[in-house]
């Protein structure tokens, strides 16, 4: 028999893989003889209804069609056929076959084997079609049926054999064939590409996931939970699980609407190949209006004969245990890890960076695999492998999860824009030192072995408008993170417990990117504990509890700022290690202000007088920046220049609103137009 070059599998010209040939020899020589007993039993059929039957003569061209393409010949008797059946059978055709593997797994045998034989006939030869029809004397019944299976077989093919159970074969009883032994057979569509060789599982890829929990030693168990809120970072830890035990991973195919039919497809999938299932619990859900329904899919999960992998966010509750699980957590890589996987992913892309930048952001950004290949995808785009973009590619995979309960803070500014006291930019530096070595610190030096934490928490203090939201941006900007700040209008609840649930979502999608998260006006959520007098202080009192414990256990950057320090509650103080002050500007600070608080390409008029203006307005820089926008649309408005007239009714109308009357000790000079913009 010759082989095709190109398809070792398959018979030379015929598309018939070699392991099936002998089958289908038999077969041939098997319909013959079923079609050779049925003419004995009926009249041959006249012509006039030719096209409303399949015919004598269309049968018999198509048992001598297959013949001519290389059948065996044909007309042996039973006790030959019965002969070469069982030596088919007692090897399950060729050595390395599918049809044997399938047999060993499944333990299928006889009519089982016979039934997959028929069913796959037609899909290498579509003559078998005519000639089952023929057989079951009806031109709309193409497929082999059950009794014909069990004459062919030499024993009935039951409803409780394994081909039946296990789902290889699908039973189709027809309205105008109801009965048992009439019904068609077809082969599940996993059976088909498997017998077929069309079913190729992807390649093993590397993974360097980091599974934290019980440590899985000796056999694995047969249902392995795996949470994590990344699912792309579970799918990679449920591949090193696999691997671990020689398997590849099978995942229910989106190619099927219906998710139970998806759910037995991957099954008996993961089953031909001896791989292990995936299944993500939220699909579980899917259509279904209440728990039962989920129970039950569960549970047959549970049943099914394959390891399982299940994926779930973390605290999710299954509807059922199994006795042989394992639930384990896929934690962060330490920083050596990640610093590989970006060497790893940039080389297999053929880009280069510096040593130190990817050490950098290694250690900055705690991305699990499967996000440092996504960010390594992006950077293969744009070519560019610098800091920057690296530490770019990085953050676009870091901070989506806070998108939905926290604003981005988007402002591009630098440290030179920020005019604090010495004291306080050097200690706003020695918070940027310690966010960019925190993992060095908590994971590299074991600082974090007590908590398993890597926090990093400041307090920013001062009044407002002195820079705390700037200087908040200017760090992170230094870093190339994200800032977000919480609305505390989308956080506090008048209902009782509603405000605690409210910040574990925004803490808990903090903990699980790389940003630095921002509470602004943080007194108004952090006060003091006060003397129980009635149930909302006890409740109060609570509250603030609860965000202590929970600062204390939060893994990553958090900045409060507050107008009111005081006001705070003083365990706070312990919780926050870095505190920075942002007193109000002095007069020189002032000045500076005024002078940047102008952009150089704002057309500005000779007369402006930054020196007066900060000697005599004791403003902080949130306030020169409103009275300078103001005064730049008062001059828009005029057509003009921005001049000092614009200046004095802006800082005029910004007193007015302090209620503050205009006095010639502040104003001197420009006293009258201080007091024409307050009539």
């Amino acid at each position: 028999m010759d082989v095709d070059a190109h398809h070792p599998g398959l018979t030379a010209g015929t598309g018939v893989p070699v392991w099936l040939r002998p089958w289908l020899d038999w077969v041939d020589a098997a319909l013959r003889l079923e079609v050779d007993r049925l003419r004995v039993r009926y009249e041959l059929a006249a012509d006039e209804w030719h096209g409303l039957h399949v015919s004598d003569q269309q049968v018999d061209e198509a048992l001598a069609g297959r013949q001519a393409r290389g059948g065996a010949p044909l007309g042996p008797d039973d006790e030959a056929l019965a002969a070469r059946r069982q030596g088919l059978l007692s090897g399950a055709g060729e050595l390395g076959s599918p049809l044997r593997d399938l047999a060993r797994r499944f333990a299928c045998k006889d009519a089982g084997l016979v039934a997959l034989v028929l069913c796959l006939a037609p899909e290498v030869d579509l003559a078998y079609q005519s000639i089952f029809a023929y057989l079951n004397d009806d031109p709309a019944r193409r497929l082999p049926t059950v009794g014909l299976c069990d004459r062919l077989a030499g024993s009935p093919l039951q409803a409780g054999s394994v081909a039946v159970t296990d789902g290889l074969v699908e039973v189709l009883r027809q309205p105008t064939a109801p009965l048992w032994r009439s019904a068609g057979l077809v082969l599940a569509e996993p059976v088909r590409r498997y017998l077929l060789d069309e079913d190729h599982l992807p390649p093993e890829t590397p993974g360097d996931a980091v599974l934290g929990g019980t440590a899985l030693e000796g056999r694995p168990p047969r249902v392995t939970v795996l949470e994590s809120w990344l699912e792309a970072e579970a799918v990679e830890a449920a591949r090193v699980l696999a691997r671990a035990s020689g398997r590849r991973l099978v995942e229910p195919s989106s190619a099927e609407a219906d998710l139970d039919v998806r759910l037995r497809s991957a099954v008996l999938r993961a089953r031909l190949h001896d791989a292990t299932l995936l299944v993500r619990a939220a699909s579980l859900a899917d259509g279904c209006g209440d728990g039962t329904c989920d129970a039950e899919r569960w549970g047959r999960l549970l049943q099914a004969p394959v390891p399982l992998i299940v994926t779930v966010r973390p605290g999710t509750q299954l509807p059922l245990e199994a006795e042989d699980a394992e639930r384990l957590l896929v934690g962060r890589p330490g920083a050596g890890e990640r610093e590989r996987s970006w060497e790893r992913e940039l080389t297999a892309r053929g880009l280069q960076a510096r040593a130190e930048d990817v050490t950098a952001v290694a250690a900055l950004f705690s991305l699990g695999p499967a996000q440092v290949r996504a960010a390594c995808a992006t950077l293969a785009r744009t070519g560019t492998t610098d800091y920057p973009a690296l530490a770019g590619a990085a953050r676009s995979r870091s901070g989506a999860a806070l998108d939905d309960v926290a604003e981005r803070v988007t402002a591009d500014v630098c440290w030179e824009d920020l005019v604090v006291p010495p004291a306080t930019a050097r200690r706003l530096d020695q918070l940027a030192s310690a966010i960019r070595c925190r993992r060095q610190v908590f994971d590299g030096w074991q600082f974090g072995r007590l908590t398993g934490r890597a926090s990093v928490r400041a307090l920013f203090s001062g009044p407002s408008g002195t820079g705390k939201t700037m200087a908040a941006s200017v760090v992170a900007r230094e870093l190339g993170l994200d800032l977000y700040r919480v609305d505390l209008s989308a956080v506090v609840s008048k209902y009782i417990g509603e405000t605690e649930k409210n910040l574990e979502r925004v803490l808990t999608a903090a903990e699980r990117t790389d940003v630095v998260l921002l509470f602004d006006e943080a007194d108004a959520l952090f006060g003091r504990r006060s003397e129980v007098k009635d149930s909302h202080d006890r409740y109060a009192n609570i509250e603030v509890a609860y965000l202590l414990q929970r600062i204390e256990s939060f893994d990553g950057v958090l900045v409060l700022a507050t107008n009111l320090a005081g006001n705070l509650d003083e365990a706070f103080a312990r919780r926050l290690p870095f505190q920075v002050a942002f007193p109000p500007p002095d007069e020189d600070a002032r000045r500076e202000l005024w002078t940047r608080a102008l952009p150089a390409s704002a057309p500005v008029a000779g007369d402006v007088d930054a020196g007066f203006l900060a000697r005599s307005f004791p403003m902080t820089g949130g306030g020169i920046r409103s009275a300078a926008l103001l005064a730049a649309f008062l001059a828009a408005h005029e057509g003009v220049p921005i001049g000092m007239a614009h200046l004095v009714k802006a800082v005029a109308r910004q007193r007015q609103h302090q209620g503050k009357v205009p006095s010639s000790a502040e104003f001197g000079p420009y006293l009258r137009l201080a007091r024409d913009e307050g009539s």
